[in-house]
């Protein structure tokens, strides 16, 4: 009985923890900025002057 509850608990966590993967990579993607950082000859990072 207590055997057959963890493998059914264990079955319910990798069932949920592929969408719930693919609903946090979506998100980071989503809202993360993943701009490249660019240096310039002195090594130094490259700020832009953007505006929102």
């Amino acid at each position: 009985m207590i055997a057959d509850t963890a493998l059914w608990l264990a079955g319910i966590g990798v069932v949920l923890a592929v969408p719930l993967t693919f609903m946090v990579a979506n998100w980071v993607r989503k809202n993360v900025d993943h701009g490249e950082m660019r240096f310039g000859p002195d090594g130094k990072a490259i700020e832009d002057e953007e505006t929102k």
